[in-house]
């Protein structure tokens, strides 16, 4: 299957959105790593593609009721012994830095990240 029908098809159907986001609530660390795949893919996309993969991380942030949205992604990477998970979470988090709208709206992503990263360092 051509890769932009896929992608095409979760950013017109935003009940992708939960089904993604559902399917983070996993402790199969080769299941989150696809869908951190296809989250990074989404963001690339497009702009369309972007918004889907952050409301994705909203919609978990809210079914887990966490405070942050980007919590699983600091969490999976300080506690990921797989270099590939790894890597795909750091690619993740570099397009989701990367795809932003506007350089202001990049730092404010970045400093969300540093900001949570620091603040759970500090909590240890």
């Amino acid at each position: 299957m051509d890769t932009r029908i896929g992608l095409d098809y979760i950013v017109e159907n935003r009940e992708y959105i939960s089904k993604l986001g559902t399917a983070l609530d996993t402790s199969n660390a080769v299941v989150k790593k696809q869908v951190f795949e296809l989250l990074s893919a989404l963001c690339a996309y497009n702009a369309d593609g972007y918004a889907r993969a952050i409301e994705t991380l909203e919609f978990y942030k809210n079914l887990k009721n966490e405070r942050y949205r980007f919590k699983i992604v600091i969490n999976e990477l300080e506690k990921a012994s797989n270099v590939e998970y790894q890597v795909a979470l750091l690619a993740f988090i570099n397009c989701v830095i990367i795809s932003a709208s506007n350089l202001q709206e990049r730092i404010r992503i970045r400093n969300e990240f540093i900001g949570k990263y620091y603040l759970k360092k500090n909590r240890k």
